[in-house]
């Protein structure tokens, strides 16, 4: 990593760190609740510690979690361990998958790929270290960097397809992203606040919309970063920024549905009715899908370090700097059940069957499910 971005990313997590967990900002404590669902904890993986924002990825019924220097495939339903393999710097940009290629990146700026035996098929050096999982579609395997590059290497022999880069502002934030890949496009938040969209096969940008616009005076107070993944759903695509708004775009003809202001510390999940998100203090907040307008909003999580919402069978569910796991109300905002892993849950969930895949700082690899 170059100065410049050491500076950047240590300037913003400081500034980061300073919002979030402020000395006169206690967590709030846990509510008392009577549960009205049951949660269960199918299966628990102990793995190395998760440097960064590692993220599982899960693909039919396999798990490729990431812990120190070791790349995982677990299986889905059990949680036995089908292959590992390890690298010699700790991994803190992963995991992508697409069940047969599998891609990390390295503290020590090099991507490296496996194939479906967990066996190194290529290795990469990039110009920084990764700034977000990498995304395996389409034959290829992109990587997103700290210098805001998007680098696209073919799956099968590593060689270099398009690449794809704007300029970087002095300052950034330094929390989890995601690109997100559907059907042929790419979906990539930048720090401006826009959502680029580009054409996966040839790296072209095709459309761009804006997420959140910055306002201010000082380069901290003009932070407007796109945060988390873009979320998904039908014919809508929903995004997050830092200091800025939830925004949902018409994927169809690029329209903007709604925004709603919000200071997000994470991307949203979509529902059959809702969007969810998490602002910077640690309040819920979900969204009727179609109007924008908001149905509910949760304040007994303040200052609690939540993590993205992901959408469970009947649940939303974030997970919080203490290992818990808080199940609400998709209707009512209201806490159902609440279940404690080993330590902090500062990435998104993954959905998987009747549930989700967890991961929690610690490294530990759980499977929640509700049946």
């Amino acid at each position: 990593m170059s100065t410049k971005l050491k500076i950047a990313a240590a300037v913003a997590a400081a500034v980061l760190l300073s919002a979030c967990s402020s000395p006169k900002h206690e967590p709030m404590p846990l509510v008392k609740f009577t549960p009205s669902m049951e949660v269960t904890e199918v299966w628990s993986k102990g793995l190395s510690s998760a440097e960064g924002f590692l993220v599982p990825a899960v693909y039919d019924d396999m798990v490729f979690a990431a812990g120190g220097k070791t790349l995982t495939r677990l299986n889905a339903r059990t949680g036995e361990t089908e292959w590992s393999v390890s690298f010699n710097s700790p991994i803190t940009g992963g995991v992508g998958s697409d069940g047969y290629v599998t891609a990390v990146g390295l503290w020590d700026g090099n991507l490296e790929v496996v194939d479906a035996e967990g066996k190194v098929s290529w290795e990469k050096k990039l110009t920084t270290e990764l700034a977000s999982p990498p995304v395996v579609s389409h034959g290829l395997v992109i990587a997103r960097t700290m210098d805001t590059r998007v680098s696209a290497f073919e799956a099968s022999s590593g060689e270099l397809q398009w690449t794809y880069q704007r300029s970087q502002p002095a300052l950034t934030v330094r929390l989890p992203t995601r690109m997100l890949a559907h059907d042929n496009f790419l979906l990539v938040g930048q720090p401006n606040g826009h959502i680029v969209i580009l054409d996966i096969a040839s790296g072209k940008p095709m459309f761009e919309f804006q997420v959140a616009q910055a306002k201010g005076v000082t380069e901290v107070e003009r932070l407007v970063d796109v945060v988390g993944a873009p979320a998904f759903s039908d014919n809508l695509v929903c995004a997050a920024a830092f200091q800025g708004a939830v925004t949902c775009v018409d994927s169809t003809n690029g329209q903007t549905r709604w925004t709603q202001k919000i200071d997000a510390v994470a991307g949203p999940a979509i529902d059959e009715d809702n969007v969810y998100a998490v602002s910077v203090n640690g309040e819920v907040q979900a969204f009727y899908r179609e109007s924008g307008e908001q149905r509910w909003s949760n304040k007994t999580m303040l200052y609690r370090g939540l993590s993205a919402p992901v959408v469970f069978p009947g649940a939303v569910a974030v997970g919080d700097e203490d290992g818990y796991v808080h199940f609400l109300s998709p209707r009512t905002g209201e806490e159902m059940a609440r279940v404690r892993l080993s330590g902090p849950i500062v990435t998104q969930a993954q959905p998987f069957s009747a549930g989700a895949i967890f991961q929690t700082s610690k490294g530990d690899v759980a499977y929640l499910s509700n049946r």
